[in-house]
């Protein structure tokens, strides 16, 4: 997205704003409806980790401030296909250089904007539908009011599903007032350091819960060990997504596999090492290169 001045405050009518948890539930689930419908209607593939992507994306990039919005807003609609991979591509370069310890999650969501070829333009254009009916459902708003209140994936990966590809993965969504039950603690509140295990995650929602909770009682979750684990890859990327949107913190572990028969823990500890390891590298070498760069441009000031 090219640079442009950022309007005081956007113009046209206003977006559904949530103002109770019952209120951002169902926010969610027409803003999870109106994807599904974009995505479908646009008909030029069946894999649903691309419209993930793209609310994932819209999601962790969505500022606080409400004029920012506004300018966010404004540039997502006004580029065009180009501007969007570029957008995209850029979030999960930013996800990988912030939270390198959950980009093994999210790699699902990542690699459809980096192939080679690119991406062509009947996706690109489908994308476009995508944004145009999150934002217009509230995306921002929604997360801007009720963040700590609401597991947007679950709904939609119900809805990006089919009943029977549900079926097939064991995988249904817990409702918010459910998970919120479900996480009162009977042995008492999680204190800092202490560790909180899922071991059916699907997208966090009882994780989400829990966090609630801990806030609620004065406690801070960033300062939780969260443990979490599922057999369903994209449930999963999106509890990754989750984290952030939900400020779970640093001290995050999300595995793949099944909890009763998997080596599952020590294969995401693995992961987990060799990417910060990996992004720690990458990071290295590019200072050393803007290091590089400064000191050939002092080379050629010389006389």
């Amino acid at each position: 997205m090219g640079a442009s001045p950022r309007p005081v405050r956007a113009t046209g009518p206003a977006r559904p704003r949530p103002v109770t948890p019952a209120g951002a539930l169902a926010q969610a689930h027409r803003i999870a409806e109106a994807i599904d419908q974009a995505w479908h209607t646009a008909a030029v593939s069946d894999r649903i980790e691309i419209p993930l992507s793209v609310v994932a994306a819209l999601a962790v990039r969505t500022p606080d401030d409400a004029d920012e919005r506004a300018w966010v807003a404004t540039q997502l609609t006004d580029t065009d296909e180009t501007g969007l991979l570029g957008f995209l591509r850029a979030t999960w370069q930013l996800f990988a250089h912030v939270r390198p310890d959950l980009f093994p999650r999210v790699f699902l969501l990542a690699a459809p904007w980096f192939t080679d070829p690119a991406p062509d333009r009947d996706l690109l254009r489908a994308v476009r539908r995508v944004v145009d009916a999150a934002l217009r459902a509230g995306l921002h708003e929604l997360l801007d009011a009720a963040r700590y209140d609401v597991d947007l994936f679950g709904p939609l990966l119900t809805v990006l599903r089919t009943r029977g590809a549900r079926a097939a993965r064991g995988q249904y969504y817990t409702p918010p007032d459910v998970a919120d039950l479900l996480a009162r603690f009977d042995g008492g509140m999680p204190q800092a350091g202490e560790q909180v295990f899922e071991p059916t995650a699907g997208t966090g929602g009882l994780l989400r819960a829990a966090a609630r909770a801990i806030r609620e009682a004065g406690g801070d979750p960033r300062t939780i060990r969260w443990v979490a684990v599922d057999v369903d890859e994209l449930a999963l990327a999106a509890l990754a997504v989750n984290v952030i949107i939900w400020d779970l913190g640093p001290h995050v572990l999300i595995g793949h596999g099944d909890v009763l028969a998997d080596d599952w823990q020590d294969r995401a500890l693995g992961e987990r090492a060799e990417t910060v390891a990996i992004a720690g590298r990458v990071q290295q070498a590019t200072r050393a290169l803007a290091l590089l760069r400064r000191l050939d441009r002092t080379d050629s000031d010389l006389p």
